[in-house]
């Protein structure tokens, strides 16, 4: 069953961020003690953001809505908005889009088992979410963010943007990185994981100032398994900025945790295209022909 939801448009690697997943545990896994604990506060924090004007008001308007998750990994965001709207009487039909083929899989067997029945998936990268019609929600969930240097950063709310109704809304879950940063230092090392048995730990190895990426080092003691991730942190202003170029209206709604907040857009602007932004500017072109 899961198989045959699985609709695989592009094959893209996504080891890479699997990898770093693994190792440094980022509770991810719905199954587990700490996933269903994340699971269930997910519950709680979406419940409380269908109050929101613009979302309450969506929902008045129809009782089925089309909701796109994006860099979905196994499901706990976009299962949980869609459980919430399916406890209020609304019939969800739910689209998840990642890289990773492991975390996809699981995310439809995810859905299914929380009775989502109408929950299909993409092994896609979000900057295609375009090609995928468009839809009355799109979700960012889970800081997924940090995965997207500064210019695919604007590629992928584009693309994000796109594939929204005309009177739809794109919620963006983040944390406001760079104020955490300063608050409490930038560390060279990170203990990812604390467990004695699992032990794993992250290192900064570069900067580009190119694609604003911060380049760590993720490895686990015991394994020795190490991966070399680009990370990306902003402010939520920075984000929240960057969407109002391609919506009318931007809201920001604190997460009920610290640093946490979600970001809300509707009334797509559609004056950017992502046909506009096909072509790299100059600064990654030569980036790219040194690399090679």
């Amino acid at each position: 069953m899961i198989r045959k939801a699985l609709e695989v448009l592009v094959v893209l690697s996504g080891l890479d961020i699997e990898r770093a997943y693994r190792i440094a545990d980022w509770k991810d896994v719905p199954w587990t003690p700490e996933g269903r604990k994340r699971f269930h506060r997910t519950l709680e924090k979406l419940e409380d953001l269908t109050q929101h004007p613009w979302v309450s008001e969506l929902l008045g308007t129809r009782r089925r809505v089309s909701v796109l998750d994006l860099c979905s990994g196994r499901g706990i965001g976009g299962v949980g908005l869609a459980k919430v709207l399916e406890r209020k009487g609304v019939e969800t039909n739910l689209v998840m889009v990642d890289v990773r083929r492991d975390a996809i899989e699981d995310a439809v067997r995810f859905a299914r088992e929380n009775g989502i029945i109408n929950a299909n998936a993409r092994i896609m990268d979000a900057l295609e979410s375009h090609k995928l019609g468009r839809h009355d929600i799109v979700l960012v969930y889970g800081g997924a963010l940090v995965h997207f240097n500064d210019w695919n950063l604007v590629r992928l709310i584009a693309s994000a943007t796109a594939a929204l109704e005309e009177d739809g809304i794109i919620i963006i879950e983040e944390l406001d990185r760079v104020n955490a940063i300063f608050r409490t230092g930038y560390k060279e090392v990170i203990v990812e994981n604390k467990d004695p048995e699992n032990l794993s730990l992250s290192v900064h190895v570069n900067y580009d100032p190119i694609t604003g990426s911060y380049y760590r080092l993720f490895t686990k003691l015991k394994t020795q398994e190490s991966v070399v991730l680009p990370l990306s942190f902003r402010s939520v202003a920075h984000v929240a900025s960057l969407l109002w170029i391609f919506v009318e209206e931007v809201d920001l709604v604190p997460a009920s945790e610290n640093s946490l907040y979600f970001i809300l857009g509707r009334k797509p602007e559609r004056a950017v295209s992502m046909q506009c932004l096909r072509k790299s500017p100059k600064a990654l072109e030569r980036r790219t022909k040194k690399l090679l």
